[in-house]
């Protein structure tokens, strides 16, 4: 496959492709907060990319904090956030060693964005790490597809994005993992109008694929526990259920 631009090299494209949606998402994680939650209205986001959830908490009158690997999503971040002052910060870290310095009512991993960690360490390292970031009570919402090993097909969705007078064409491709190497490729081409010719970039890289028996089998071995299981829609799921887009509800364990 040919390399084009990343899409991850321009913040303000990513978020164009991923800002439908957000303001949802952002009421179901003060909803699940407020069920589930302590009642502290402080939050964190890794690999918190161009700060739309943290914007939209902000609204909300939370105060946050996020982390990032990519200084170009950091800089696009810090720049959306500057009207916060105190109730912000922002730092630049890695989902497997970012240590926070304070403690948070919610902690929210969500779009996968977990399955980047490509290992078994490094994703128990996450895990342990924000467990040791909850306050008493407080909850780590992680959000993720789900892999059903020898039924999932190749997939392909295209999505039509517009935000302040910018559009854009998204093409989402999905080939499916195997159990022996745990690894779904994704590609994203990302079309967008350029005088009498488009400029389309593109992004692949792999995710590590979790069933739902491996994903329990990890949080079993993390200091975390399962609390609830939703839906992407909010709805009430079970993790072996046949909900596969889900979000999870943990809690650190007693003791």
């Amino acid at each position: 496959m040919s390399r084009l631009p990343s899409i991850y090299a321009d913040p303000a494209l990513y978020d164009l492709v991923h800002a439908e949606g957000t303001d949802d998402e952002v009421w179901l994680l003060t909803r699940l907060a407020e069920i589930h939650g302590c009642g502290i209205k402080t939050a964190l986001e890794p690999a918190c990319g161009t700060g739309r959830y943290l914007a939209g908490l902000l609204r909300r009158s939370w105060t946050v904090e996020g982390y990032d690997l990519a200084p170009g999503m950091l800089a696009f971040t810090r720049k959306r956030l500057a009207g916060w002052g105190k109730r912000v910060k922002l730092a630049r870290g890695e989902m497997s060693s970012y240590r926070p310095k304070r403690r948070f009512g919610l902690i929210f991993n969500v779009l996968s964005t977990f399955r980047h960690l490509m290992s078994e360490r490094e994703a128990l390292a996450h895990l342990k790490l924000m467990a040791g970031a909850l306050e008493p009570g407080g909850i780590f919402i992680l959000g993720l597809d789900l892999s059903i090993y020898g039924q999932d097909q190749p997939d392909e969705e295209v999505y039509e994005c517009r935000q302040g007078g910018r559009t854009a064409k998204h093409v989402v491709m999905s080939l499916p993992a195997e159990p022996e190497t745990r690894r779904e490729l994704i590609i994203n081409f990302v079309t967008t109008p350029k005088g009498k010719k488009d400029s389309v970039l593109e992004s692949s890289y792999d995710l590590r694929s979790y069933s739902a028996a491996e994903l329990a089998e990890l949080i079993g071995k993390s200091p975390l526990r399962i609390e609830a299981v939703y839906g992407y829609d909010g709805k009430d799921a079970v993790l072996d259920g046949p909900e596969r887009a889900l979000w999870l509800v943990l809690k650190a364990r007693a003791g």
